[in-house]
């Protein structure tokens, strides 16, 4: 009898081996987190490995979990084909063998398609919504073009905001090669610049910031074009980018990369971070220099002598289950000095006189608590000061029966400080944000500058709502009151309206303000030498935009996808901050508010297709902007009326990547009403990827388009030159090769 009962036992346990169970993990591609709601159907394969019927031999249909975890039904051994779809993420088909030595798991990765975008959560409008439910328009630069974009500038983040339409990089120093960025056709002044909502880069700070926040400890960036003072405050009138960094996952990560150009410049970047049950850490390590050099041989330097590093350690603290402390810390420093090439190289003489040094150290740091209540409550806090230090020094020479050399310096410390306390509610079909904030903005120069000197105290109250009116408006509205001696009140609309599921359409306006100081792009010019204190009658500048944009996005076919955005703007901007004419004509810099209005509007287009590994985008912007405060009308100078953009990116899968784009730049008016000529640039990319390890190699640039092709770039002599205003590239082509190590 026992001899029966485990022959019956083992016949059993055969067949029962002879069926097998197995779990797949899906996993997003981007993210690398579970994919819930999977939809998977299980469908065995004829014997050549193409699907078989999908009637009763077999075939069934089932969902992963919140886990990103789908357990298949009891297999018997052989060949199934697995068919994987979720909405937002490309369809992806795999084999799967099963025998009796199978594994119990098999991972499988799903690509985001064209239309994830939407699903990016934006939180620059402070309530953390669904891109697509925002009713504000908001560009974001996702996690692809930013891994490109650092390959190509591990240093700083000039290339991420290159294509971005409606954007314009504009150099404002041919010795310190400094970078500002315009919206809609407005100075760059007006741009306001944040890390993780946090207002760091304003006034003498802002000065170089574009050139000094190296990229690779981002996630995404987010930009919000016109007036956005109702959302942080003053600093906004041409709009908002917020910089947003990466955070630690339970997935330890690394990346390290290095970059080598042919013009003698070299960055080398390191990002860590890692999450443990109540603790985590990222830390980014960036370290960069650049060789002077002289492309157009006129003997002034077009790139020029660098030394920069930083170091940027984040810790997080997680003290339970709904709060969560950030604390980060940002030390970087960097000596960068321009000028006449032998001056730079071997000093300066009495030939080779002209030279401008200029050291900066940036530190601050960064404290943010979040608390999750019951009911859908939120309650926030963060504090962040900075420290900003730089140093500008000018060597000239003079009169051959004076001294050697002229030199001239200006310097000086701002200390700035950022308090907010906010509390957030969902409640029914609203969704309200009230907070209270504290803005501090002290610069004190040193020397014989100490009358350009300011001190700032805001005192800030705000409010918004967010009211979902059925299924298709959503209404957000928005206030907020600021006290510096004045009271500013800016309030801000916003609709967005589901017309077509895939058709949508937001409208929004509002209105915005910028507090007088000296730090410009003319100022840069002049290293801030020749510059009148801001008078007391002097009042601040003062915005209100309004802009409607269409949305579409869909499929042409079956085959391609299709996002298109649709963007017309307006700006009117009054008591514009200009220096008075009488002024510039003995040299010096006394600004003043406008008598009248400058306005900016146009519009933006930008389409994307997708076909399989292609992608094409194309960008056009138009911009009519001008000061009416003058005789006719002029444009504002160094706006371009037309860019165009275009880019075809090519991407296999796992190994290979390549991209082509150019840019057409119309022509664009001066300070002097002189009209430049119009240009165009081309850059090329390729990228290898074999497991952990990437190569790429850049071309940017490669027609070597140079404003030194269109005109010289100085007037006056050697050593005592007056350059001529920016605007095209004065680099020419370069060619540079990165190796990038993830894991």
């Amino acid at each position: 009898m026992n001899k029966f009962i485990g022959l019956l036992l083992l016949l059993c346990s055969e067949s029962l081996a002879a069926q097998h169970i197995h779990t797949l993990d899906i996993l997003n591609d981007e993210t690398h987190q579970p994919l819930p709601n999977v939809t998977v159907t299980i469908i065995p394969a004829k014997r050549n490995g193409q699907p078989g019927t999908t009637s009763s031999s077999g075939a069934a249909t089932i969902l992963s979990d919140s886990t990103g975890i789908a357990a298949l039904p009891t297999l018997s051994p052989g060949k199934y084909i697995l068919h994987c779809s979720s909405t937002g993420f490309k369809d992806r088909e795999t084999t799967l063998t099963v025998r009796r030595d199978s594994p119990d798991t098999t991972i499988i990765i799903l690509d985001p398609s064209i239309e994830t975008m939407a699903d990016v959560v934006v939180v620059s409008t402070r309530t953390n919504q669904l891109l697509k439910n925002v009713p504000i328009t908001v560009q974001v630069i996702d996690k692809e073009d930013i891994e490109e974009g650092t390959g190509q500038s591990p240093a700083n983040i000039r290339e991420l905001l290159t294509e971005l339409s409606g954007t314009q990089l504009q150099q404002t120093s041919a010795t310190s090669g400094n970078v500002t960025i315009r919206l809609q056709g407005l100075d760059g002044r007006y741009t306001q610049l944040l890390k993780d909502g946090f207002p760091l880069f304003s006034g003498f700070s802002g000065s170089l910031s574009l050139l000094q926040v190296p990229p690779l400890d981002l996630r995404q960036v987010e930009v919000i074009k016109g007036a956005g003072s109702a959302l942080y405050g003053g600093d906004a009138i041409a709009g908002i980018i917020n910089l947003i960094s990466r955070t630690p996952d339970t997935t330890r990560r690394l990346d390290a990369i290095l970059n080598q150009t042919q013009r003698g410049g070299t960055d080398f970047g390191g990002f860590y971070s890692k999450r443990n049950h109540r603790t985590g850490i990222t830390v980014m390590v960036t370290a960069s220099r650049q060789n002077p050099a002289d492309i157009n041989n006129d003997g002034f330097t077009d790139l020029p002598h660098i030394r920069q590093g930083s170091f940027a350690p984040t810790f997080f603290r997680y003290l339970n289950d709904s709060t969560a402390l950030r604390l980060g810390v940002n030390l970087s420093s960097e000596n960068r000095t321009g000028g006449d090439l032998s001056a730079v190289e071997h000093g300066a003489d009495s030939f080779h006189s002209f030279l401008q040094q200029n050291h900066t150290n940036r530190d601050y740091y960064q404290l943010s608590i979040t608390h999750k209540a019951k009911d859908n409550q939120t309650f926030s806090l963060k504090n962040s000061i900075g420290y900003f230090y730089r140093s500008i020094t000018q060597i000239t020479g003079i009169l051959p029966n004076g001294p050697s050399f002229a030199s001239t310096g200006f310097s000086g410390a701002q200390v700035s400080s950022f308090t907010e306390a906010s509390y957030g509610i969902n409640k029914g079909a609203h969704q309200v944000i009230t907070g209270l904030d504290w803005i501090t903005d002290q610069f004190r120069p040193s020397g014989v500058h100490t009358n350009l000197g300011y001190i700032y105290n805001t005192a800030g109250v705000f409010a918004q709502d967010d009211w979902v009116i059925g299924k298709k408006a959503t209404l957000e509205t928005g206030i907020r009151a600021d006290v510096i001696h004045t009271l500013y009140l800016l309030p801000r609309v916003a609709l967005l309206y589901k017309i077509l599921p895939r058709f949508s359409a937001r409208i929004g306006g509002g209105l915005a303000y910028k507090l007088p100081t000296i730090f410009n792009a003319q100022g840069e010019e002049e290293g801030y030498q020749q510059v009148y204190p801001i008078a007391s009658s002097v009042q601040a500048e003062r915005s209100a935009s309004a802009n409607v944009s269409l949305n579409y996005h869909g499929q042409l076919g079956d085959d391609i996808g299709i996002v298109i955005d649709q963007n017309f703007y307006y700006t009117r901007l009054s008591h514009a901050l200009i220096p008075r004419t009488d002024s510039l004509q003995r040299g010096w810099l006394y600004y003043i508010n406008a008598p009248g209005l400058a306005t900016s509007k146009g519009f933006e287009t930008n389409a994307r297709f997708t076909l399989d590994d292609l992608t094409l985008q194309l960008g056009y912007t138009f911009t009519d902007a001008r000061q009416n405060y003058l005789k006719g009308q002029p444009p504002l100078p160094l706006s371009p009326q037309s860019r165009l953009s275009a880019s075809l990116v090519y991407e296999s899968e796992p190994h290979w990547k390549a991209g082509i784009e150019g840019f057409y730049t119309a022509s664009q008016y001066l300070d002097n009403g002189q009209k430049t000529p119009s240009f165009r640039t081309c850059d090329f990319m390729v990228q290898y990827t074999l497991d952990h390890c990437a190569l790429l190699l850049n071309l940017e640039n490669f027609t070597d388009t140079r404003q030194s092709k269109f005109g010289p770039l100085f007037t006056g002599t050697p050593q005592n030159p007056v350059f001529n205003e920016i605007y095209a590239p004065l680099e020419g082509r370069i060619e540079s090769i990165a190796f990038r190590y993830s894991w």
